[in-house]
């Protein structure tokens, strides 16, 4: 076993001696709650260490963007300060973008906004900014396509 299962065992056991002595339960009874969190560690000890291959599940959909969404954005937009959820749509959006085309006209201080993880909550222009220069983008690219 690992220090940390042995380490595990030790709280266990020493959970069911307080246990013992608070609820007041007799010799016999509190020797069987502490071999009971004896055996409890000693077999996470065990599990711990067994590598069995574990099931992961399918990544989620892509939420289709709606109506509610495009008002919720508008409205974090129209506040005093700009909401999280205006500011990670705008990363995202920049992201996915500056991911799919990488040679699209982008300034450096967009290129820097998407390119590190969601960041704090930048000045209100500045992000009105960031979506006037990714509006601009699209329409640039759109004429490319047509």
């Amino acid at each position: 076993m690992k220090r940390s299962a042995w380490i595990i065992t030790a709280v266990l056991v020493v959970v069911a001696v307080v246990a013992s002595w608070f609820f007041g339960l007799d010799n016999r009874h509190g020797a069987a709650l502490v071999g009971a969190a004896v055996a409890a560690g000693v077999a996470n000890g065990l599990l711990e260490s067994v590598e069995v291959p574990r099931a992961t599940l399918a990544p989620l959909p892509e939420h289709p963007r709606g109506l509610a969404d495009i008002q919720s954005l508008e409205f974090s937009f129209s506040s005093a300060e700009p909401g999280t959820r205006a500011v990670l749509e705008v990363h995202a959006l920049a992201a996915a973008l500056l991911a799919a085309h990488p040679g699209a006209p982008a300034g450096p201080a967009l290129r820097a906004f998407a390119g590190r993880p969601p960041p704090a909550s930048p000045d209100h222009r500045t992000l009105q900014a960031f979506v006037h220069e990714l509006d601009h983008m699209m329409q640039a690219l759109q004429e490319e396509i047509q």
